[in-house]
C-alpha cells in the first residue's frame, strides 16, 4: 500500500521561492528544507569511518530513571539512548510468554514524528515489531510522498511487515489500534518528535527538537528522556488527539517543575503567550538558540517577540540570540538564496539584541536545530521542545498554530536543583563557540568577548569537577592537574593535586572537587612533581567542556586521563 502521489510541499515552496521578493516584518516564511540524500552510516554507527558521539556508549553510572534528563546532539549518545529504549521494550516482551490480541498488547512503542530516516532506528523498530511488540508510527503524510525519494523508511517498514495507512482520516476505531504506519494529513505539519515506550513495569518518553533522522545526528539538537508519569500522560493524550485529528486540550500546573503545552490547542493556556510572559518577567539573562525565529505574538501579551526582547535589552538584561542562517536569510548551506530574507534578526539587532546566525556545514542538510530559550541565572527556566518560534509553530495572539507542536516549560530549580538549566545554559555556550565567528561580518563580537562578559556576571554558575588519572610515578612524586583556568593555577601555580594510596595506585583521584566556570572549554595537562623537579605529560593540551554530565546524578563532573 502506498500513498497517492501529490505535489509535495517541497516543490510548492520551491515555486514560491522564485516569486517571493519581499517579506513582511511578521511573515511566517517557509522553512528551508533539511532533507537530502541519506548519510552513509555504517552498521556500527560510524560516518566515513569516524565514530559519532551519538553512538557512543552510555556514560558509566548512567541512570535512565530520573524524571527528566536532557541530552544534546551532536555531543551526547542520543542514538544509543533511543536504541536502548527500543531494546528495553523488546527484552521485556521476550520475557513474557503470554499472547495478546492485536490492539491489546501492553508492550508498545508509539512514535509521532515529523520524519523517520535513521536506518538503525528503522531496523530496531522493525525487529521489535517482529518480536511481538506493538509498534505504531504516526508520521507527517508528506514524508510518505514518493517524490521525496530520499525518504525510504516507509518502504523498508512495509517490506518488514508494517501495515501502511497513508491517510489517518480513513481509520476507524479498530484500525486506529491495528495499523502500524500512519500518515497524518494536516493543514500544517505533524511536527511532533514524540516516542513512547511502554511495558507493564516501565513507561518512558523521548521528545525534543530531534527527529529520529540521520542528518539530525550532526545537527545541534535536544533530546529529553522523560519518566515523569504526569508528563508522559500529557504526551500520550496528545498522541491520541493527533490520531483522531483533534485539537489538544492544554493544562498548566503552577506547582509542577515541568509543564508541556501543545498546538493547535482546544482550550487552556497557549505556548506563545506563556513564552512571552517568561521573557517579560526575566531580570538576569535571556539567551536563545532557535532554528526558525519570527516576530510572533502571543495570547495575553501586549508586545511581540522582537518588542519584548528589545524591552528587556534596554532594561539592561543581557539578551543574546543564536539562530540558523538558512532560516534567517532564506539561503542554503552555501549561502545561495532560496526564499525571501526574513528581517527578524535585523529588527532584533536594531532593538539592541545580539544575534548570531549559524550555518552548520557538517553536511548540506544539517542545521542549528534547537528551539530553546534559557531565562535567568539564580533560578534558570528553560523553554524547549519541538516547536519553532513561528506562527506555524506557536500561533499568534488571535489564532492557534497550523502545526501539531509541543513546547516544554521547565523550572529547573524545582526539577533538579537547577541541573537541567545549567546543562542547557552550558550547551548554549558550546553552540555559540562553534558558530560565533560566522557573525563577525554582521558586527557581532567574538565568542571570547561574549563568554568573558557573561561568565563575569555575579550569578554565573560554576561546575564542580573531579579529576582521575592513571599515572605511574617515581618515588616521592605527586600527580597534579595544571590548566588554563585560574582555578587550576593558570599553568604556572602548583595546580590541583591528586591523591592515591597503596590500594588505588596507579589510579590518582581528586581529594576534593575544583569549581570551574560553567561552559568553559578548559585546557589542562597532567604533571608530576616531587616538590622540586616538574614533569609534564607529553602531547597536546587536553580540552574538556565543563557542564553537568548527561544521565548522571553526580554533582561533580568527572574527567579522566591516562598519563602520556
Amino acid at each position: 500500500m502506498r500513498v497517492v502521489p501529490r505535489i509535495s510541499r517541497f516543490l510548492l515552496l520551491g515555486v514560491a521561492a522564485l516569486v517571493a521578493t519581499v517579506a513582511c516584518a511578521d511573515a511566517d516564511l517557509p522553512e528551508v528544507p533539511l532533507e537530502g540524500e541519506p548519510l552513509p552510516l555504517s552498521p556500527d554507527g560510524k560516518l566515513d569511518g569516524v565514530e559519532l558521539a551519538a553512538y557512543a556508549p552510555l556514560p558509566a553510572g548512567a541512570s535512565l530513571d530520573a524524571p527528566f534528563a536532557a541530552l544534546f546532539a551532536p555531543d551526547d549518545p542520543v542514538a544509543t539512548l533511543e536504541l536502548s529504549e527500543i531494546q528495553a521494550v523488546r527484552e521485556a516482551r521476550a520475557a513474557d510468554p503470554a499472547s495478546y490480541e492485536e490492539g491489546a498488547n501492553p508492550y508498545r512503542i508509539r512514535y509521532a514524528v515529523y520524519n523517520l530516516r535513521n536506518p538503525d532506528l528503522v531496523e530496531a523498530l522493525a525487529d521489535a515489531h517482529d518480536a511481538g511488540v506493538d509498534v505504531q508510527i504516526l508520521i507527517d503524510a508528506e514524508q510518505l510522498d514518493p517524490a521525496r525519494d530520499w525518504n525510504v523508511a516507509d518502504e523498508r517498514l512495509v517490506e518488514r511487515g508494517f501495515e501502511l495507512v497513508a491517510d489517518h482520516r480513513t481509520l476507524d476505531e479498530r484500525t486506529r489500534r491495528t495499523a502500524d504506519l500512519i500518515g497524518i494529513v494536516h493543514s500544517g505539519l505533524m511536527h511532533f518528535k514524540l516516542r513512547l515506550f511502554e511495558t507493564p513495569e516501565r513507561t518512558s518518553l523521548l521528545t525534543g527538537s530531534m527527529n529520529p533522522g540521520d542528518n539530525a545526528l550532526l545537527n545541534e539538537e535536544s533530546l529529553h528522556l522523560v519518566r515523569d508519569p504526569r508528563l508522559i500522560a500529557r504526551y500520550a493524550a496528545a498522541y491520541e488527539a493527533i490520531l483522531r485529528g483533534q485539537r489538544i486540550a492544554n493544562e498548566w500546573d503552577e506547582a509542577a517543575a515541568v509543564n508541556v503545552l501543545f498546538e493547535p490547542s482546544a482550550r487552556g493556556p497557549r505556548a506563545g503567550g506563556r513564552l512571552l510572559q517568561w521573557i517579560a518577567e526575566e531580570r538576569e539573562l535571556i539567551v536563545l538558540m532557535v532554528f526558525s525565529l519570527r516576530d510572533i505574538t502571543g495570547e495575553g501579551s501586549s508586545r511581540s517577540l522582537v518588542e519584548a526582547l528589545g524591552e528587556r535589552a534596554r532594561a539592561g538584561v543581557p539578551v543574546i540570540v543564536i539562530t540558523d542562517r538558512k532560516q534567517s536569510d532564506g539561503v542554503d548551506a552555501h549561502g545561495q538564496p532560496l526564499y525571501a530574507d526574513d528581517p527578524t534578526e535585523d529588527r532584533l539587532r536594531a532593538a539592541g539584541v545580539s544575534v548570531f546566525e549559524a550555518t552548520n556545514r557538517r553536511t548540506d542538510f544539517t542545521a542549528m536545530h534547537h528551539k530553546t530559550g534559557i531565562f535567568g541565572l539564580t533560578r534558570i527556566r528553560v523553554v524547549t521542545d519541538a516547536a519553532n518560534w513561528t506562527f506555524s509553530g506557536l500561533g499568534s495572539a488571535r489564532a492557534v498554530a497550523r502545526n501539531y507542536e509541543s513546547q516544554l516549560f521547565i523550572d529547573s530549580a524545582r526539577l533538579d536543583g537547577g541541573r537541567t538549566g545549567r546543562r542547557y545554559l552550558a550547551q548554549w555556550v558550546r553552540v555559540l563557540e562553534r558558530y560565533a565567528a560566522q557573525s563577525a561580518r554582521d558586527g557581532e563580537p567574538a565568542f571570547e568577548e561574549v563568554f568573558a562578559r557573561l561568565s563575569a556576571l555575579p550569578a554565573w554558575p560554576s561546575q564542580d569537577v573531579r579529576f582521575t588519572a592513571r599515572a605511574e610515578t617515581r618515588f616521592g612524586e605527586t600527580v597534579l592537574v595544571r590548566g588554563s583556568d585560574a582555578a587550576l593555577g593558570g599553568w604556572m601555580a602548583p595546580g590541583h593535586a591528586l591523591a592515591t594510596d597503596a590500594d588505588r595506585y596507579p589510579r590518582w583521584e581528586s581529594a576534593a572537587s575544583v569549581a570551574l566556570p560553567l561552559g568553559v572549554s578548559a585546557e589542562w595537562k597532567l604533571t608530576a612533581s616531587d616538590g622540586g623537579a616538574l614533569r609534564w605529560e607529553r602531547g597536546p593540551n587536553r580540552r574538556s567542556f565543563v557542564q553537568p554530565a548527561a544521565l548522571s546524578g553526580a554533582e561533580a563532573l568527572s574527567l579522566h586521563a591516562d598519563w602520556r
